[in-house]
Order: structure tokens, then C-alpha cells, then sequence
């Protein structure tokens, strides 16, 4: 708008010199034209008066003497050229139909303008009827007065140009003068977009011409300010509801490219974080089955529910629920999808875990029930008549029925962990004192498989009860007699830490390969199934170890090397008295 305002105003400058030139040209051109024209009149009235009767001759020479340059011409009433300054007269036409002629005998002037018709240029002739009848005729050509005139103009030109740069100087700073009241406002609604209000326009106020726009400014700004607010408050709570989400949420148009997506979308999916691009879903997610999905959604026009699992990797578990959507936008866009995302992984993991915990469990209990089956069989029969022989199966039925025992209550103690939440705040048992007991439950077995047990450390409390510290003592160190060579060791230690207590179980046995750590502490999962079985365990119990530790905020760590042993160590909080 300024170079629009600058040029606006040049150009009326210019205009306004144009005119003002030709206007001056035409007006000088006019007052040379009657003074030149009052110059001739005045010599014919000299001439006139110097005598009563016309001499030509000596008018002609006084005329020549007294105006070079100017042409005189004395003519008869019946029109014939007595004498002409510049012409001779022989070669002139009577001169009795000339308009200033013609005027001169009928009102004692003439005057006109014309080509002469002898010399060919442009002139000004003036006539007058002398006392005796004669005509006097003076003339001038117009050439004269012309460059007399453009003379003048160079002047003239000269001054516009002085006036047109001072004009192009000024004309700048006009137009900065007169936009700083919309720069002002300009500025001011763009604070107001910004969440700001400054009263720039308060030097403006005083302007009577500004004053009421203004004050309908001011309105406006106001409720403009308020709708704002409005906006962004719902805007904001509407990402701040979508942000908190734990599920995922994406919104398409009707071409499937993205329109939008929250945060747990964005973590879910991996996209950057600024979402307005419109890159295709396929793109993003790489799914042919969610492409799919969306299509069959826009067919069918009714919600269609997918799963995706390794997305991106991930080793994740996605459900998604692709619904359509009609007559609604974001951000000027029609809306065609929504898709709402779960991460089911952990569900798919707990009933994958449930299912091979009902397996397992069905067949652990299925070996030793085979077992004890088969011995009453063979005993029921008849089959089996030495009384050694009788007596070997009972004893062997006896042993299966204490495994199935022990993993029926193994089986408990693990539910009862997952299913109940035990309070913490007044249980709290002596650690040492808790591991040496085990040590002394544990002495017969050790003593049996030729494995030194002992226990060490410092005398300090954990915030655990006294039952479940003593069974997760039990397990690791059990399993570490268990899996021993003979004249191994099992050592265990306590260590006071201040906020928590440490307690490592160290055995010299066999060692767990690198493959298997991470699934150590799975239900039922054993290294050497054959080992396992013969040493009597159930495959329950550092499942149990974990889940003690857990219920009570510690943690377990394994560290562990094929023939040279295993180290559990375990960080339980420390019992404070209450204050």
C-alpha cells in the first residue's frame, strides 16, 4: 500500500506540472502575442501622426530603423501595395480582401492571425487607417514570440523538475505518516494474536479523524480478544485431553492421508512430532492390513476392528479401531477416519502366559499322576507279589505324590502373589537372622549333596515379612544345593545400604548359558528339563523369588557364567520406624 500511495501521489505531482507547464506556456503565448501586438499598434500611431498625407517611402525606412525584424506594409483603399518593407511590390496581390484590411476600413483597426500567404510562415498582422485612407499594416512573425516562449519553458521545466524531486522525497515520508496509523493497528492486532495486549494506538486517540475508527477498533479488539481466549482455552484442553491419553488416536481425510494424531499416536507409530503433514498412513505404518481396513470402512461405512502386531519392529501388539466419519473437519479439511489405538501387547502377553501356565501346569500334573496310575495299577493287578517289590512301588507312588504336592502348592503360593497386594507399612523382619534359619532348614540337603552353606553380612531389617523373605531365601538358596557340583558352596550375604538392604546368594553349581537369563524367571521354564525333574524341582520357584521381590518394590538382578556359578542379588527397602 505505500509504493501503491507514493506512486498515487507522484503521479498527481506530475500531472499537476504537465498541466501547470502548458498552462503557463499558453498564457505567456498569449500575453507575448498582445504585447507584441500593442508594439505594432503603437508604431502605426507614431507613423500616423508624423503627417497628414502618407509618404511610403520614408514610412517604409523610419519603419526599418525603428522595428528590424517586423514587416510594414502600406496599402491603397482599393487594396493595392503602395510599399512593403520585405516584398516587392510588383510580385503582391491586392491585399483589399485581408481580414485586418477589411477591418481597418470599417472600424480604423484590424488585427489577425494566419500564414501569410507571400512569405509562408505564421504571423501576426496589425492594420490601421491612416488620416489621409492609406492602410498601415505592420506584422510579426510568430516565430519569434515562439522561441521567446520556449525560452521562457526552459525555466519553466527547470522548477517542475526541482518540484517533482522534492515531491519524490516527501512523498515517502508522507506516506509513512499517513500508514503508521494502520501499521499501529496492524501491530496491535497482531498482539492480540499473540495473547498480548499493548496500547499502541494510544498516541493516535487525539486524531479527530481517527478517533472513531478507533474507538470501533477498540470493540473489536475486545471481543476479538475475548473469542481468542475462548479458542485457545477449548484448543488447549482438547490437546490436553487427547496428550493424556494412553490410547492412540489418528484422524484422516478422505483420500487416507493424515490429518492429525496425538501424542501416544505419535510415540505408537514413531512420527515426528509435528503432525501436520500429509504423508499417507500406508507410508507411516507400512501396513497393508490397516490400508486395507480403512477402505473396507469407507465400503461398508461401519467400524472395523484390526490388529497389528511387530509394528515398525517393535515387537508390539496394536489393536486398532478404524471407524468412519461424516460432515466434520479439522482445520478447513473433511475428516473421513478416526482410528483408535490400544497397545495390547501386555493383554496378549498375559493370555499368552496364561495359556502356556494352563499347559505347563496340565502337564506337570499329568507326568506324576501318570506315574502314581501306573504303579496302583500294576499293584491293584496283581502283577507286583514280592513284598520288596510292593514295597519299592509304594514308596515310588509316595514320591510322585509328594511332587504333585509340592507343585499344587507352589502353584498357589504364585497365584496368591499375582492375585493379593500385601501391606507393607508394619511388616519388617531381621534379614541375617531370617537367612540363617534358612541356612538351618537347608543344612540336611547340603550336607546330602556334600555343599557347604553359609551366611554372612550385617545385622539390619527389610520392610518384608518374615514368611515371604524366608521363602525367597528358601528357593535361591535351595536351587543353589540343588545345582551344585559336590563340594560346591552357597554363600549367602547380607549388606546394609542405608534406605535399602542388599542380599546376594553365590553358589559355585552349574550356571545358567546367556540364552537363557532372560527366561529364567519364567513359569515352568527350566534350563535342563532332565536335571530339573531329577532334582525334584517344580520350575515355579524363582518365578515366585520374582514375584516376592516385586510385590514388595525391589528388584533381582542375575549374574552368571556356565560351570562357575550364579549370583542373585536382590534389593529389598529398608524397615524406618515410623515417626
Amino acid at each position: 500500500m505505500k509504493k501503491r500511495l507514493t506512486a498515487a501521489t507522484l503521479a498527481v505531482v506530475l500531472v499537476s506540472l504537465l498541466i501547470s507547464n502548458l498552462l503557463g506556456a499558453w498564457l505567456m503565448h498569449n500575453q507575448e502575442l498582445t504585447v507584441e501586438e500593442e508594439s505594432l499598434r503603437e508604431l502605426l500611431i507614431l507613423m500616423d501622426t508624423q503627417s497628414q498625407i502618407t509618404n511610403a517611402e520614408m514610412a517604409a525606412e523610419q519603419f526599418r530603423q525603428a522595428a528590424p525584424g517586423k514587416r510594414l506594409t502600406i496599402i491603397n483603399p482599393d487594396g493595392t501595395v503602395e510599399i512593403d518593407t520585405e516584398m516587392d511590390v510588383d510580385a503582391l496581390e491586392n491585399h483589399a480582401d485581408r481580414p485586418e484590411v477589411r477591418s481597418a476600413l470599417s472600424t480604423g483597426w484590424g488585427r489577425d492571425v494566419r500564414a501569410s500567404d507571400t512569405v509562408g510562415v505564421s504571423m501576426l498582422y496589425v492594420a490601421k487607417e491612416f488620416t489621409d485612407g492609406m492602410i498601415g499594416r505592420a506584422s510579426v512573425p510568430l516565430s519569434s514570440i515562439d522561441s521567446l516562449v520556449l525560452q521562457s519553458m526552459v525555466g519553466f521545466l527547470a522548477a517542475s523538475a526541482a518540484a517533482f524531486l522534492l515531491a519524490l522525497l516527501l512523498s515517502g515520508r508522507m506516506s509513512r505518516y499517513v500508514l503508521e496509523p494502520l501499521d499501529a493497528v496492524r501491530n496491535t492486532l497482531q498482539s492480540v494474536l499473540s495473547g498480548n495486549r499493548p496500547d499502541i494506538l494510544e498516541e493516535y486517540r487525539a486524531d479527530d479523524e481517527l478517533r472513531p475508527i478507533l474507538r470501533y477498533i477498540d470493540k473489536l479488539l475486545e471481543r476479538l480478544g475475548d473469542s481468542i481466549q475462548r479458542v485457545t482455552a477449548e484448543r488447549d484442553k482438547v490437546n490436553l485431553i487427547l496428550d493424556c491419553m494412553d490410547e492412540g488416536l489418528l484422524l484422516l481425510d478422505e483420500g487416507g492421508s493424515l490429518l492429525a494424531c496425538n501424542r501416544a499416536a505419535r510415540t505408537l507409530f514413531q512420527l515426528p512430532a509435528q503432525s501436520d503433514n500429509n504423508d499417507q498412513l500406508l507410508i507411516l505404518t507400512r501396513s497393508r492390513r490397516l490400508r486395507d481396513a480403512v477402505d473396507e470402512c469407507h465400503k461398508k461405512r461401519s467400524a472395523v476392528v484390526v490388529d497389528l502386531d511387530d509394528l515398525a519392529g517393535e515387537r508390539r501388539s496394536l489393536r486398532l479401531f478404524v471407524s468412519p466419519v461424516s460432515d466434520r473437519q479439522y482445520e478447513g479439511q473433511a475428516v473421513g477416519t478416526s482410528i483408535l489405538i490400544s497397545d495390547v501387547t501386555q493383554l496378549k502377553k498375559a493370555e499368552r502366559v496364561r495359556a502356556d501356565f494352563t499347559a505347563n501346569v496340565s502337564h506337570e500334573l499329568k507326568t506324576p499322576l501318570t506315574s502314581i496310575k501306573g504303579f496302583a495299577d500294576m499293584l491293584s493287578s496283581g502283577m507286583v507279589t514280592a513284598p520288596e517289590d510292593q514295597k519299592r512301588f509304594l514308596s515310588l507312588i509316595g514320591v510322585e505324590v509328594d511332587r504333585l504336592i509340592a507343585l499344587i502348592n507352589d502353584t498357589l503360593k504364585l497365584s496368591e502373589l499375582e492375585s493379593v497386594a500385601i501391606e507393607q507399612s508394619g511388616e519388617h523382619t531381621p534379614v541375617l537372622t531370617a537367612a540363617q534359619e534358612v541356612a538351618q532348614l537347608l543344612a540336611p540337603s547340603a550336607l546330602q549333596a556334600d555343599v557347604t552353606l553359609s551366611v554372612s553380612g550385617q545385622n539390619c531389617e527389610a520392610a518384608i515379612s518374615a514368611v515371604r523373605l524366608k521363602e525367597l531365601l528358601f528357593n535361591l538358596a535351595g536351587n543353589g544345593v540343588k545345582y551344585n557340583h559336590p563340594g560346591g558352596t552357597v554363600d549367602i550375604m547380607v549388606e546394609d545400604r542405608g534406605d535399602t538392604v542388599g542380599i546376594a546368594v553365590r553358589d559355585s553349581g552349574i550356571g545358567i548359558p546367556d540364552e537363557a537369563k532372560d527366561r529364567i524367571f519364567e513359569r515352568f521354564y527350566r534350563v535342563d528339563p532332565g536335571r530339573t525333574r531329577k532334582a525334584g524341582g517344580t520350575g515355579l520357584g524363582l518365578a515366585i523369588v520374582k514375584h516376592i521381590v516385586s510385590l514388595y518394590g525391589g528388584s533381582i538382578g542375575l549374574e552368571s557364567a556356565v560351570g562357575k556359578g550364579s549370583v542373585f542379588t536382590i534389593t529389598l527397602p529398608a524397615y524406618t520406624e515410623p515417626s
